[in-house]
């Protein structure tokens, strides 16, 4: 049973400046760590050696690749049909503790978290080797081994299900390159901050859509798509509303060696008239268009990238006027030891400062993939947010990775709420309190066991913030998990 501590009472005036003390104070030392952080390596290579005794995996492991390999290898009929199985299997411990930041209540503080999933992929072969016709089906189970109900709802459980059924076709003629996708797949694009397949939560996203692929040269992809999101249910068979259509083009440009432009519009059309407008008792539907740019790429040692996007549109009888975008940083010394990297981000989206003067203004994050992009506890999207981000990572051996991430978060509007990773409301908004929700530290460690299995563990610490502390309870949360997947 989990020590009871009283409610702290609202923090005074002093108290206040203290924590702002607090937060200049951590801001500064991660900062100083990271930025004296390439001196000590400097030097690492006459005083660190590389670490070589992690080899390919032998013994038992490695005959276990070999077994999973021989099991799984594809299988061709008459040099026409290729036909391979393959599947995943992932476990996943969390210790979950202050996540609604209050220590005096209860909570389920251990999951075990199991996902199984198995597929089917089969091939058609032409004369030349290529598989003009391709056909996929992948079915799912989730459970969550957990006391509360809070963490056995459809987030977390999906009993068996089919996730993924597709045929993808491709036209024979190299004078037009087209690829048809059609079923139930996933849709993944940029760095998923707007559109992904959300992986690590315990059921993940699938579509039922409709996608055109074409592609002219290696240089350019351009995709056109008509989708629907799939709905989880936990018993019975997931299904697709109607009412909520998603629409995209998506071009992706590859302009020279290791640098990529891409330009996107997403259309969202939500014809379910309950769509809640700013003024009270109003509804309607939803018509909203999320337009912009993602520029990647790699130079030297520096790594950087930029991504924005603008909304236009209607949410029920109000106009919509919503922006966000994304800036990173990087350097990689690659000539040191451990090849260790520095690098930053910097995380906008707009939030609405007047609710009720008809036009919206807190962006949606629409269905992307956050987990590991606004800290790993969950708490942020990018939904009315200011986050700061500087972090360091270190690769001791290829089959290791190790990384320190610290977190800023304010909100960009303390008349909105507080929106955590899934686009759901965390805290409701306040006026009259202070933006700054808090700091995050990520510590995350992988381990390539073999080639087929991974092992990842990670602790996270989010200290709460004064917008917290205006509005409720303000303890600190911690995030501890270990997580295997078997590949296969």
């Amino acid at each position: 049973m989990k020590m009871k501590r009283k409610k702290l009472e609202r923090t005074p005036n002093v108290l206040r400046k203290a924590v702002r003390c607090k937060n200049i104070f951590w801001g500064g030392l991660f900062t100083g760590m990271i930025l004296s952080l390439h001196f000590p390596l400097a030097i690492a290579e006459q005083i660190i050696p590389p670490i070589t005794a992690l080899q390919p995996a032998k013994g038992p492991l490695s005959e276990f690749d070999q077994w999973i390999d021989e099991i799984t290898k594809p299988i061709v009929f008459d040099k026409e049909v290729k036909v391979k199985i393959g599947g995943q299997s992932r476990y996943r411990f969390e210790y979950r503790d202050d996540f609604n930041l209050n220590d005096a209540a209860y909570e389920d503080d251990a999951l075990n978290l199991l996902r199984n999933r198995l597929n089917m992929d089969v091939s058609y072969l032409s004369d030349s080797g290529t598989a003009p016709l391709h056909f996929f089906a992948e079915g799912q189970e989730a459970h969550s081994f957990a006391q509360s109900n809070v963490n056995k709802t459809n987030a977390f459980v999906n009993e068996v299900d089919l996730r993924q059924l597709f045929v993808e076709l491709k036209t024979p003629w190299k004078e037009l390159p087209l690829t048809a996708k059609v079923g139930r797949q996933e849709l993944f694009y940029g760095d998923a901050r707007f559109v992904g397949n959300g992986d690590w939560t315990n059921v993940a996203r699938v579509f039922d859509a409709m996608k055109l692929v074409y592609t002219p040269n290696p240089q350019i992809q351009l995709d056109l798509f008509a989708s629907r999101v799939v709905r989880v249910e936990k018993e019975n068979w997931d299904t697709t509303p109607h009412n909520d259509n998603f629409y995209g083009i998506y071009n992706s440009l590859k302009l020279f060696k290791e640098h990529v432009w891409d330009t996107f519009l997403f259309i969202r059309h939500n014809t379910d008239s309950s769509v809640a407008g700013e003024r009270t008792g109003e509804r309607g539907p939803l018509k909203e268009y999320t337009l912009g740019n993602r520029f990647k790429g790699k130079k030297y040692n520096f790594d950087y990238g930029t991504e924005y996007a603008i909304q236009l549109g209607s949410r029920s009888h109000d106009e919509i006027e919503a922006w966000a975008f994304h800036q990173e940083l990087g350097y990689n010394s690659s000539k040191l030891p451990w090849t260790p990297r520095i690098y930053g981000e910097y995380n906008h989206a707009s939030g609405d400062r007047n609710p009720t003067d008809g036009k919206f203004q807190t962006f949606d994050n629409l269905f992307p993939t956050n987990h590991n992009k606004y800290g790993f506890i969950d708490f942020v999207s990018l939904k009315n947010i200011n986050d700061w981000m500087i972090g360091t990572s270190i690769k001791p051996h290829p089959r290791l990775f190790f990384s320190t991430d610290f977190h800023w978060f304010v909100l960009d509007a303390k008349e909105s709420a507080w929106f955590n990773a899934s686009g759901a409301v965390f805290r409701a908004a306040n006026a009259n309190a202070d933006p700054q929700l808090g700091e995050e530290i990520d510590l995350l460690g992988t381990c390539k066991l073999s080639e087929h299995l991974n092992l990842m563990l990670g602790y996270s610490h989010f200290f709460a913030g004064l917008f917290a502390k205006d509005t409720g309870a303000h303890d600190g949360a911690n995030f501890l998990y270990v997580q295997t997947i078997l590949n296969f």
